[in-house]
């Protein structure tokens, strides 16, 4: 029975929307532009935060780290621990079945039958895999035997570098490669889409490449920890345990681990999602819902404009016999069809929006992880049906519950469409209101991150970043077994650069992409700091002489480094006139002194300034926690140690950047074929890689951050076009409805310009209120967001007065146009006509 007059509420829904054309194809699109919204933003979000792993009982693989939980920010290593650290936790822990340690994003320079490749890989223990409940589909795991200083090197390989690089070569397992600089076997190839963590390629034993280290090595804290719980045991309990392990650790090992005296068991998933990322994704789906709400409230609008239209059917239905609850639940199954033609046609655009931005993000230099794939699947779907019925219920119950409460007698008496009601008018008006409120917070959001990557994209790095050609190398034991060897190596490169004819001037960098740099604690020498976070911060660089002398600039005051400059003499820097004016009051501070400060008060050496450069932006945007340019920096020589004493030897960098400047000139790209050949003519194993100008480099880096920039700036037109035809039906309707009042005060001579201003006068005030709560709920909202999501905005203030000005300028100007419309066509009411239409 009840199935029977549900289809038939369907086939009565259908024909009453047959007639009804116009209302239904710009209901159906108003929830269409809506659910499409949702729909691919729950996508990203299923993608990135909630889908997780695809490995077996995923949810019990947890991430430890060791921290400090009364320094929540502190430079810890990020959590990641020595292999001392990592055996001992190992040998006592008891609430792991298994447990992995593995170093992840490392360069692995590859040479297959003479080609040269680098990869990103990961270095392992040998439960690794196990732990994952992965095995190779070919070949064999790794063993405790792989896994030992000394061993035969063995690799396992990615499926796609199998594909890509080896041809599917079937007689892979056994080939003979060089694993930087050393002979290797592939011994197995992983499955087919298993990258993990990130997007390595390639995976070799941990110990036969890094043997232990001593604790006090900072190098050795490079390890993370995976384990996979026992049945029974919760992250909670596991992490009670290994906090008290961590205490133990620090009691035992007071000079390396006193400042992480605790430790943090999470999810495995979450180490690489992280509060951020999920607070960005959120706020991202908040404003699709707000899309989706403003769709619906356009929806209920134009439900009271059909319910007093229909009055009159619905009081000659009731006189018949049908009962309340039939009325309202014909008027929801109507809504109902309404959200499921926009549903069908907004999954659709969503599986196009989706295959947009998979494109877009496989274009990207940096691709996301892996395990980060857009898909609509049966979460996604199943929350799109969920969202559908929200839609249909919040767009129609309340006018089907108004349009029911109507008395059929007096509806029948009167000969015409039928009274809206003090209560809809207020409700209408409302709801024309909260649009404009929920339009203005996503217009503010929208141009704020709009803005922030415009200002990102005309950073000014104090030199013409298309001017020079850089590349990224990285030396191994193997072939530069000792510092001394990585010395000769880089000294002759530059030699032979510096000899060729195409070539201006080259130096090394230790900057990454010649976009990263790094930064870290200082002491000025006779001052004091009652606090370790009272010393300041500055960024740092390595660099080679010559260095600003190829980024096209001189220095501001003193000289730049040369070959006599050696810590084991005399430990020099140069910095920047930030630097300077900062932390000597704009006095010269050449031959003052400064030293760095590592974690657990790793000192640096005194370092003479013997050298002023001008203000070169050292970090890309978002690149730790300096912010933008012009802050303080200083430079040290290429072979020297930031942190930490001065070695007994004179060091020499594993990884370094190149960084060419073409005679003449001419374009930096120019210089890239000169660069690989001379590079090719010292070492033929030795791959360059992140190769390009300074300003490709940096643009590439912008990737996903213009992917987030035109996301937000979709939704923002759309709830903008949402509004104004939400704003524009509404006027309409009251414009349709009080004809008959405007001809009656026409023939009482009223002019043109009272009637235009009595209807404008009423969208002014719902704009009025609207914007006034809007942007007041805009600057909360972005305060929050921005204060709780790190980089979620650049060199722009969440209360950018500019920002709210234009959205104030463009809501008001969009609202008056949608109002004036229809206000004008009051102005040209016949009195006769409108008085005998009623």
């Amino acid at each position: 029975m009840i199935a029977e007059t549900f289809l038939q509420d369907l086939r009565i829904g259908f024909r009453v929307l047959l007639k009804e054309k116009s209302f239904c194809l710009l209901a159906v699109f108003v929830l269409t532009l809506g659910i499409c919204a949702v729909t691919t933003q729950f996508t990203v979000v299923n993608a990135t935060v909630l889908r997780g792993f695809s490995f077996p009982d995923s949810h019990q693989l947890m991430d430890v780290q060791l921290v400090d939980p009364t320094n929540p920010n502190a430079n810890n290593f990020n959590g990641r621990v020595t292999a001392l650290d990592y055996e001992d936790m190992k040998a006592v822990q008891t609430s792991f079945s298994a447990m992995a340690g593995y170093m992840n994003g490392s360069t692995v320079n590859v040479t297959y039958r003479g080609t040269p490749q680098r990869y990103t890989g990961a270095y392992v223990t040998e439960q690794f895999f196990p732990i994952l409940g992965i095995a190779p589909i070919l070949g064999r795991n790794f063993t405790a035997e792989d896994n030992r200083p000394g061993a035969e090197r063995v690799a396992l390989i990615s499926h796609s570098l199998w594909e890509r690089d080896y041809g599917r070569n079937p007689d892979i397992v056994g080939e003979a490669v060089r694993i930087n600089g050393r002979s290797a076997t592939i011994i197995g190839v992983m499955p087919p889409r298993f990258n993990f963590p990130v997007n390595e390629q390639i995976w070799i034993p941990l110990y036969s490449e890094f043997p232990v280290r001593p604790r006090t090595d900072q190098a050795a804290n490079n390890i993370a920890i995976v384990g996979r719980l026992k049945p029974g045991v919760s992250a909670e309990q596991a992490g009670a345990e290994f906090t008290g392990i961590a205490a133990n650790l620090a009691l035992a090992n007071p000079e390396t681990n006193k400042d992480v005296p605790a430790a943090r068991v999470q999810a495995l998933i979450n180490n690489f999602t992280g509060p951020q990322l999920r607070g960005l994704m959120f706020v991202m789906l908040a404003f699709c819902l707000g899309v989706l709400l403003i769709a619906c409230v356009n929806v209920m609008n134009m439900q009271f404009a059909r319910a007093t239209l229909r009055a009159k059917e619905l009081a000659i239905r009731s006189s018949l016999g049908a009962t309340r609850v039939r009325l309202i639940r014909q008027m929801l199954t109507e809504s109902l069809l309404l959200a499921l033609i926009g549903a069908i046609l907004g999954v659709a655009g969503s599986y196009w929006a989706v295959d947009l931005l998979s494109e877009a993000v496989k274009a990207l230099p940096f691709p996301l992880p892996y395990w980060i794939v857009f898909t609509i699947d049966g979460r996604v779907l199943a929350a799109t049906v969920g969202t559908t019925m929200l839609a249909a219920i919040g767009s129609g119950l309340i006018p089907a519950w108004l349009a029911s409460r109507t008395n059929a007698s007096d509806v029948l008496k009167e000969s015409g469409r039928g009274n809206t009601g003090r209560m809809t008018n207020l409700i209408t008006r409302g709801l024309v209101v909260l649009q404009i409120l929920v339009t203005s917070i996503l217009l503010v959001g929208s141009l704020l991150q709009l803005q922030s990557i415009l200002r990102q994209q005309s950073i000014n790095y104090g030199y013409d970043t298309g001017s020079v050609y850089s590349a990224r190398l990285g030396l191994f034991e193997a072939d530069y077994p000792t510092p001394q060897a990585k010395r000769q190596f880089y000294d002759r490169v530059l030699r032979q650069l510096r000899a060729n004819p195409e070539v201006e001037s080259a130096a090394f960098s230790s900057r990454f992409r010649l976009t990263f740099s790094g930064n870290g604690n200082i002491e000025i020498e006779g001052r004091t700091y009652a606090k370790e976070t009272d010393r300041p911060l500055a960024n740092f660089e390595n660099v080679s002489d010559g260095f600003f002398t190829t980024l096209g600039h001189r220095l501001v005051e003193g000289r730049d480094f040369n070959a006599e400059d050696d810590d084991l003499k005399q430990p020099v820097a140069i910095v920047n006139t930030a630097f300077a004016r900062k932390f000597f009051n704009g006095e010269s501070p050449l031959g003052r002194r400064f030293r760095t400060v590592g974690p657990n008060n790793f000192f640096g050496p005194w370092r003479t300034i013997v050298g002023v450069a001008p203000e070169l932006r050292m970090r890309a945007p978002f690149n730790g926690n300096n912010g933008p340019a012009g802050e303080e920096g200083f430079y040290v020589p290429l072979y020297a140690n930031i942190f930490g004493p001065v070695p007994a030897a004179l060091p020499a960098p594993q990884f370094s950047t190149i960084v060419v400047r073409p005679r003449g000139g001419q374009p930096g790209e120019n210089a890239a074929a000169l660069t690989r050949r001379e590079m090719q003519a010292i070492d033929q194993n030795l791959p360059l890689y992140f190769a390009g100008t300074p300003q490709r480099l940096l643009n590439e880096t912008l990737g996903q951050n213009r992917i987030i920039a035109t996301m937000f700036t979709i939704f923002g037109v759309v709830a903008l076009i949402l509004a104004a035809v939400g704003l524009y039906g509404v006027t309409s309707f009251s414009v349709n409805q009080r004809t008959q009042e405007f001809g009656i005060r026409m023939a009482l001579g009223a002019d043109n310009g009272s009637i235009l201003a009595m209807v404008l006068r009423q969208g002014l005030i719902q704009l009025g209120i609207g914007l006034t709560l809007g942007l007041g709920a805009a600057l909360t909202a972005a305060l929050l967001a921005a204060a709780g999501i790190q980089n979620f905005l650049f060199e722009v203030k969440p209360h950018d007065p500019l920002t709210y000005a234009t959205v104030f300028a463009l809501l008001s100007t969009v609202s008056l146009l949608a109002t004036f419309i229809p206000a004008r066509r009051a102005t040209r009411v016949d009195p006769m006509v409108a008085l005998r239409t009623e």
